[in-house]
């Protein structure tokens, strides 16, 4: 009998961060397959297709991947993703009655993953929300719209179905149970991990040789998919008004974007989708990393730049605004103030002394971070509902 079933439905766990909808959930979910691959715990997965055929692939030992077709639409979106959800668990049931899968217990990853799970398996659901609707902060020009009152009140469902709901984070857990209040009794913390290989950076000057980057001046970088939550253009403004202030040489680097049309000119770089294993070496290349999301769960991108000792500039009422503003590792500003945003970019670019203080926090404070704790966790968590007297 499969002991854990992953339902993963809007985006492939395989898939390259920054592409469709992909992103630091993907980096996530690798990570935790590969760990629980690594403790001997049984997974399949269940995700969505973008063929005609079921397609079975097996990335670890003990680990099956099957990706079901379900008239997904290209190029993808949340509104067809949610269009063709149906569809995907009645393939699901089919697919499960035929390979036997018979799962005592579900972990879900985003809302819809959770309503899918709902509907394949009454065995207990571990949820992830990733992200929560209510707690969103609307991007320029964004407002409510229909699949957006369909996610809350299926989210608020959730919160009441789900036998645990893990959060990153404990600020991330506070903030979800002001919304969902049945977290108290089954809210559960289990941050994540960082690939070790953020920690064992090159030096600077190999990495920007390597990269084709100018050897002097300040870099900064930008890295976030194609979502008006993320802010990007909040930091290519904020870094033009410092450039106004600072005489200096400057670039800043997007990464996961494509920027406006006809290029962004000036010294403003859109690097475009860039697969994650690269990204160490980008890292290594600039002097901070720079996260203007105003709302992420946890936010993988701040913890792999700290792990390599590259300083972050995040905004207040974030875990990891909060956290750099109690430990260091980076600046913090306030997200509704443009010019204490540039500021923070020109005092950085203004004290190599500075850097290289916040560059000791922030591995420090990235220290805590491994897959294996990550893996223990889960393990030990999926364990305690695996057994036939485990609640229902």
């Amino acid at each position: 009998m499969t002991r854990h079933l992953l339902v993963s439905y809007h985006t492939c766990p395989m898939e390259e961060p920054g592409e469709g909808l992909a992103g630091g959930m993907n980096v996530f979910l690798l990570g935790l397959l590969r760990g629980l691959s690594k403790r001997g715990v049984a997974t399949d997965v269940l995700t969505r297709a973008t063929g005609e055929t079921v397609e079975v692939t097996a990335p670890f030992p003990g680990v099956r991947v099957f990706h079901v077709p379900c008239g997904w639409k290209e190029p993808p979106s949340r509104e067809s993703a949610f269009a063709s959800l149906d569809l995907f668990v009645e393939r699901c049931r089919i697919l499960m009655r035929g390979e036997r899968i018979e799962p005592r217990v579900v972990s879900a990853h985003y809302w819809m993953s959770g309503v899918a799970a709902r509907e394949l398996a009454a065995a207990p659901m571990i949820l992830c929300y990733h992200t929560v609707e209510a707690r969103k902060v609307p991007g320029p020009g964004t407002g409510e719209n229909p699949l957006s009152s369909i996610r809350r009140a299926r989210e608020a469902a959730l919160a009441r179905e789900a036998s645990r709901v893990v959060c990153f984070s404990e600020y991330d857990l506070a903030e979800s149970r002001r919304i969902f209040p049945e977290l108290s009794e089954k809210g559960a913390v289990i941050p994540p991990g960082v690939d070790d290989r953020f920690r064992r950076l090159p030096p600077r000057e190999v990495a920007r040789s390597y990269l084709g980057l100018p050897r002097g001046g300040m870099i900064f970088l930008v890295a976030t998919r194609e979502d008006a939550g993320k802010n990007a253009d909040a930091a290519v403004a904020a870094f033009r008004a410092m450039r106004d202030r600072w005489k200096g040489a400057a670039t800043l680097l997007v990464a996961g974007q494509e920027g406006p049309e006809g290029g962004p000119g000036g010294d403003v770089f859109f690097l475009g989708s860039l697969p994650h294993a690269g990204m160490p070496m980008l890292f290594a290349a600039v002097d901070a990393v720079v996260c203007p999301s105003l709302y992420e769960s946890f936010g993988l991108v701040p913890l792999e730049a700290l792990s390599g000792g590259v300083p972050v500039v995040v905004p207040e009422g974030t875990y990891w605004g909060e956290r750099v503003r109690t430990e260091g590792g980076g600046l913090v500003y306030p997200g509704e103030e443009p010019a204490r945003f540039s500021g923070a970019l020109l005092a950085l670019a203004s004290s190599p002394e500075l850097r290289a203080r916040l560059s000791l926090e922030g591995a420090a404070v990235a220290a805590p971070f491994t897959w294996e704790k990550c893996t223990a966790s889960w393990d030990a968590l999926l364990a305690s509902f695996s057994t036939p007297e485990s609640p229902r």
